[in-house]
């Protein structure tokens, strides 16, 4: 699980692309899918950010366990 810190023109972006996916399927189900693959495509060019940038992004492991319901 990530915590990620945007600025306003980012978070807005995505809540865009989140909006379109959300509008293009009619099953919650397929909608949830299509969110959860957008979100490790995203996590995914983060970490290749990190890797090439150190500088311009930190990425940590955090080994909360996480809490459902």
């Amino acid at each position: 699980m990530s915590i990620l810190h945007l600025d306003a023109e980012a978070k807005a972006e995505l809540h865009s692309e989140a909006m379109k996916l959300i509008a293009r399927y009619e099953s919650p189900l397929e909608t949830v899918k299509a969110l959860m693959v957008y979100n490790c495509e995203l996590e995914t060019k983060i970490l290749a950010i990190a890797h090439r940038h150190p500088g311009v992004a930190t990425v940590s492991y955090d080994d909360t366990p996480v809490m459902l319901g």
